[in-house]
């Protein structure tokens, strides 16, 4: 393999959620030197208390700027997380000049091979300043859909990348329609196998004695509140948790005594939860953002052999019958109450079931493909 290649990433704030681009770029890091460029936004910061927080929060951190030397990556190549100082979605040509002097400060001089991963469209102001030998569009979300964001910038932004990227990656099959077709290929997301398979002891927040079902992520507008306090007064001796920042006010309408709002954890820690959960949900809502979203979280219940309740969409219709799908209140109490009553003999035979459906879905073997893709075209244009 060779090894005189290196990454510059622009990617969300590194260590702010564990995102596929994180996951596939810490195995990268592993092999190849990685410059990590925190969020360049995609929408023009409001006069409104969260967009202040932000905009302060990323001058503290440029004034904080420093090489990486925390312990989770230091057996790594992530050589640098750069901390843009740069205004997102800039629409003044002298806020764009200002915004590209600021950044070309920050990157790293050139010294082989350069492979430019964007998983944000927001990053194609920047394009020319990192002096590319190959550009890859990761496209993990569909940007036209996302809570928060410009969608008519990113959209724009997102169709002018499209053009200039040698390769891109879709995460979800429906976006392949989107972009040009002998470039763009299908990236479903990957999982941690060893860490969701290995055995991890009952955390104290978890009932062992009782009968136990959860969720951990956002607790965002994307979950359906009414459907879970229903389903938690219909099975009251069922506890039902949630794992998660709570980022919207709808989830201060759940004060069912079985339901328990949990803070958001590591993740290296959920596999202690999933593994002693009776089933883990997925209780979104129907709209354009969920019919279109492959959330990283279905793979990794299926890892941990934790059978799965789900609302219906494309990327969880792919794993049934493993994955219950349910539409209706009596659909979801119906795969609840038949889950919860399975037998030792049962679960087990769930859970080979379930490993053996993820096992081939590693990051390490998503990588291992878009790697040879890489050497490949550089094998052809003999760089």
């Amino acid at each position: 393999m060779d090894r005189d290649i290196e990454f510059i990433i622009f990617g969300e704030d590194w260590g702010r959620h564990p995102s596929s681009t994180q996951h596939l770029i810490s195995v990268i890091a592993k092999l190849y030197p990685v410059y990590w460029i925190n969020s360049i936004g995609l929408r023009q910061p409001q006069l409104q208390a969260k967009d202040i927080r932000r905009v302060i929060e990323k001058l503290m951190a440029f004034i904080r700027r420093s090489v990486i030397a925390d312990t989770e990556t230091s057996s790594t190549n992530l050589k640098k997380i750069i901390k843009p100082l740069v205004w997102p979605l800039a629409r003044s040509k002298t806020m764009k000049y200002i915004n590209k002097r600021l950044l070309a400060t920050q990157l790293p001089q050139k010294r082989q091979y350069r492979v430019l991963w964007i998983a944000l469209p927001s990053a194609i102001e920047y394009i020319e300043l990192c002096q590319a030998d190959l550009i890859i569009y990761y496209c993990g979300d569909d940007f036209s859909a996302l809570t928060g964001v410009d969608h008519a910038k990113a959209i724009q932004a997102e169709q002018t990348l499209s053009i200039q990227a040698d390769l891109i990656y879709v995460a979800n099959r429906q976006l392949m329609a989107r972009f040009p077709k002998h470039k763009t290929h299908y990236l479903p997301h990957g999982v941690d196998i060893h860490l969701f398979q290995s055995k991890q002891e009952c955390p104290p927040a978890i009932g062992r004695e009782k009968i136990n079902i959860g969720f951990y992520g956002s607790l965002n507008n994307w979950l359906d509140y009414e459907l879970l306090q229903q389903l938690a007064l219909a099975r009251p001796q069922i506890q039902f948790y949630l794992l998660g920042n709570k980022d919207c006010p709808q989830v201060q309408q759940l004060q069912n005594e079985n339901i328990h709002l949990l803070p958001a954890i590591p993740h290296h820690q959920l596999a202690s939860y999933l593994q002693h959960w009776h089933a883990a949900i997925l209780p979104f809502i129907n709209n354009q953002q969920i019919k279109m979203c492959n959330p990283l979280k279905l793979r990794e219940y299926l890892a941990a052999g934790c059978p799965v309740i789900s609302s219906d969409f494309k990327a969880a219709e792919e794993y049934s019958p493993l994955v219950s799908i349910a539409t209706t209140q009596l659909e979801w109490l119906s795969a609840i109450d038949r889950i919860t009553q399975l037998n030792p003999q049962q679960v087990a035979e769930y859970k080979q079931k379930a490993y053996q459906c993820v096992q081939d879905d590693s990051w390490e073997i998503r990588i291992e493909k878009i790697i040879h893709t890489i050497q490949k075209i550089r094998c052809s244009t003999g760089e």
